[in-house]
């Protein structure tokens, strides 16, 4: 498992999932508690809880459960349309604090009259793979925003 690089949005020239699966390699997905009660219920034994968090059980070689290989080192996951909330927003990571190692100022987005955060992880594969920063951050704060505020 590899930590998150964090960097301000208007550092990157944009984003597109090039179905590389790092990030289902990477780390562990956390769940809400309410995903996770929906998970244990239509899959079965796949929760685990860690210091009072929830996140999908890894395989044995640390990967998502429901991540699967289709060859020439693409990816797929086994549940996309109902994949876990961080899975929907990555490599995004939204807020309304600043991270404290950050320059604010590049990280700023005004979304309905209120100043948000947002970051990419830089370890996604397809960060600077498109010129379409703007159109995929509004798309993620949206998102983000729609689905519920951590």
């Amino acid at each position: 498992m590899v930590g998150h690089k964090y960097v301000p949005w208007r550092r990157v020239r944009g984003w597109t999932c090039i179905r590389c699966g790092t990030c289902c390699r990477s780390f562990l997905i956390s769940l809400t508690p309410g995903e996770a009660m929906y998970y244990r219920i239509k899959y079965g034994p796949v929760v685990i809880s860690l210091n009072g968090k929830y996140y999908l059980l890894p395989k044995y070689d640390g990967t998502c459960i429901f991540l699967h290989s289709i060859g020439s080192g693409l990816y797929s996951c086994l549940i996309y349309p109902e994949r876990p909330r961080v899975c929907r927003i990555y490599p995004f990571y939204i807020s309304e604090k600043p991270l404290r190692s950050s320059s604010s100022e590049e990280a700023i987005y005004e979304y309905n009259g209120e100043i948000l955060h947002v970051y990419i992880d830089s370890i996604c594969r397809g960060v600077n793979r498109s010129s379409n920063i703007r159109y995929v951050v509004r798309k993620a704060v949206e998102l983000w925003d729609r689905m519920g505020r951590p």
